[in-house]
């Protein structure tokens, strides 16, 4: 009897490893708009999608493989495993490579950096009361200021120092066509004046 050298297939496919991607939320949720995950400019709009992407990261199983990877990779661009391409920078500067190759060590270092997001209290406050008007305008959603760490704000006040970094200096002012508007780029303090 004589058997044919074709009598045995190859499989279809070849089984690859696993890989912590195929666990990733983003890539496992359909609706979740990929282009969120790289904002573009450095005012308020694109804040609020950073944030957005960062607190979508918050719910991954795979979080920390994603920002060690784009650690260990040196990527520049976009938001990896919570993390956005400033942090990512500001930890390659701190940390030496041998600290950023150690498992264990650059866990601790991700994990802090989490937390540090975590509490920065200023933008939650400022991204859960307010809206994106499409004309460039942002409008305060509650009526009065906030507290936050013990400190009474007005709108204005919470604005400006989510967008310039700072406590203002004397009265701050919206410089556009309305005045009732929050958004960092459009106010003005007595230092800036």
């Amino acid at each position: 009897m004589t058997t044919s050298l074709y009598a045995h297939r190859a499989p279809d496919t070849i089984a690859r490893a696993e890989d912590w991607r195929d666990d990733a939320l983003c890539r496992r949720t359909a609706k979740v708009d990929k282009e969120g995950f790289f904002p573009i400019g450095v005012g308020l709009v694109a804040l609020a999608a950073t944030e957005q992407a960062k607190g979508f990261c918050g719910l991954c199983p795979v979080r920390m493989a994603c920002a060690q990877w784009a650690l260990s990779q040196g990527l520049e661009h976009g938001i990896w495993g919570g993390l956005d391409e400033i942090q990512r920078r500001r930890l390659r500067r701190k940390h030496t490579a041998g600290e950023l190759a150690d498992p264990k060590r650059l866990e601790d270092i991700v994990t802090a950096e989490w937390k540090a997001r975590a509490e920065n209290a200023l933008v939650e406050a400022y991204l859960t009361r307010t809206a994106q008007d499409e004309d460039g305008h942002v409008r305060w959603l509650t009526k009065g200021g906030v507290t936050v760490h013990g400190r009474k704000l007005t709108p204005a006040q919470l604005a400006f120092e989510v967008g310039y970094g700072r406590h203002p200096q004397g009265v701050v002012k919206a410089q556009c066509s309305r005045k009732t508007c929050v958004a960092a780029e459009h106010l003005i303090d007595d230092r800036i004046r």
